[in-house]
């Protein structure tokens, strides 16, 4: 399975606004930040904001929010919510039934297993990456 790059684009931008849950963020920040057009993002959000995993705040200072804890929003969230069709078994052309049987079984693991990680779980693991990489860089110039 590929994710879209309309997918992974929307799981960094969720992934920047869980690292400011307090703070609202600009659609031009994001912009920005993650090196995306504005009017691309503006296609995501609206996607995001339909399935309610972001909220929008108005005003000076505006931008989204996380509309749900953390815990809460799955990787397969905010997958369905940019590629709808991915929320259903893809339908295979397959030359035979078992072979149509086994690709729609694979379908069901691999959405079952991105329906298992959550936003929480991503950052926690993004955490302790730059972590490891902080001590990496920290080690080297002791070393040097």
């Amino acid at each position: 399975m590929k994710l879209s790059s309309r997918t992974q684009y929307a799981i960094k931008a969720m992934l920047e606004l869980a690292n400011s849950p307090k703070n609202s963020i600009s659609l031009n920040s994001l912009s920005t930040t993650q090196n995306i057009s504005l009017s691309y993002l503006e296609q995501i959000f609206a996607a995001l904001r339909k399935n309610q995993l972001v909220k929008s705040v108005r005003g000076p200072g505006g931008g989204y929010l996380i509309a749900k804890p953390l815990e809460t929003i799955t990787v397969s969230d905010i997958v369905v919510a940019i590629d709808p069709q991915l929320s259903r078994c893809a339908e295979f052309q397959a030359d035979s039934n078992m072979s149509k049987s086994m690709w729609n079984s694979l379908s069901h693991k691999i959405y079952g297993f991105l329906d298992s990680i959550t936003l929480a779980q991503l950052m926690e693991e993004q955490d302790l990456l730059q972590q490891e990489a902080s001590e990496t860089q920290s080690s080297a110039h002791v070393a040097a």
